[in-house]
């Protein structure tokens, strides 16, 4: 998992651009909060990468996932002037 020290690359995305990442940052976190069982599924998948706290992990991950989401569609859902316009 990455942490705000460690983005340092800025990436310039159309308006258009934004709203389909927004877009799917959403669906996967919808997946991800869908059942118990993907979360579990995904702790595993985090245990066998080695992590060393997986559930706490694939929680922090799902929830980390949610704010991006969520920063994403205000940033889409902010532009209501040229979609080609674009967004930091």
């Amino acid at each position: 998992m990455t942490g705000p020290g460690r983005r340092t690359a800025a990436l310039t995305l159309t308006a258009a651009e934004a709203a389909d990442l927004a877009g799917l940052l959403t669906t996967l976190d919808e997946f991800l909060r869908s059942s118990p069982d993907i979360t579990a599924g995904l702790a595993v998948f985090l245990e066998n990468r080695g992590s060393r706290f997986p559930g706490f992990d694939a929680c922090n991950l799902i929830d980390e996932l949610s704010f991006t989401a969520l920063g994403r569609c205000r940033l889409a859902g902010s532009s209501d002037a040229d979609p080609d316009q674009e967004t930091r």
